[in-house]
């Protein structure tokens, strides 16, 4: 029996310069960056395969040109958007939200989750929200304090687990129905936590408990580690 595809699509954002990369990203975008033999965005793109995912729309704007001339030799039948240099995350996504006429997923260029998605998806649907994040556990590295007004110190953990949101979401149609121009015109990832704040004050946040492999690669120690340990998370 032949597994259908799913008939979801999924946004890639994939628009920003990564200036916490150096000078790596001043020939090439983040996404462009190989771990391995392929790069961040092709190991991406082969694991939704492996989920029945085959229809992309990838937000693009630092290095567009390139991005999509190497994406669409890899996804032909996907569709491209250049949302600028300056746009920040949440307009990126707000530009192409025509194409938004079903549950969507969004996925950040730079991040990587084995996530089940029919089971994501089916979460989104069942909490009747209008957005769901995907949230992992993830060991802060540090240990936190707080204090009062005196400075002297009320609670210490020592480098606690805490909830991150690992860059996966999905969103309903009628997402940006609720969503003000203001927010959505912030830059970089200002609107984004802006709407969900705002969401999670009006009870239409769902949450996607995530504890299997990922991997986020915002800096070159995070680039590193993931070279180093790739075989780990890119096993398709």
């Amino acid at each position: 029996m032949t597994t259908k595809n799913q008939k979801n699509k999924m946004i890639i954002v994939c628009g920003g310069r990564g200036k916490r990369m150096g000078n790596l990203t001043n020939k090439v975008p983040k996404p462009l960056i190989k771990i391995g033999h392929k790069t961040i965005i092709e190991h991406k793109i082969g694991y939704y395969r492996t989920q029945r995912f085959h229809e992309f729309i990838f937000c693009l704007g630092y290095k567009s040109k390139l991005m999509k001339n190497y994406l669409i030799k890899k996804t032909p039948k996907s569709i491209f958007h250049d949302g600028g240099i300056n746009a920040g995350i949440l307009k990126r996504i707000f530009l192409v939200k025509k194409y938004i006429k079903d549950h969507t997923i969004i996925s950040y260029g730079d991040t990587l989750a084995q996530i089940n998605f029919r089971n994501l998806i089916n979460s989104h649907k069942k909490s009747k929200c209008l957005l769901t994040i995907v949230a992992a556990p993830i060991q802060n590295p540090f240990g936190l304090l707080n204090w009062n007004k005196n400075g002297k110190a009320i609670f210490f953990d020592e480098k606690p687990i805490l909830n991150h949101y690992i860059g996966y979401s999905v969103i309903s149609p009628n997402f940006f129905e609720k969503i003000s121009n203001k927010i959505i015109n912030l830059k970089d990832g200002n609107g984004i936590v802006k709407a969900i704040k705002y969401l999670i004050k009006k009870k239409q946040v769902n949450i996607y408990k995530f504890k299997n492999l990922q991997v986020t690669i915002n800096s070159l120690e995070e680039l590193k580690h993931a070279r180093l340990n790739y075989k780990k998370y890119f096993t398709i």
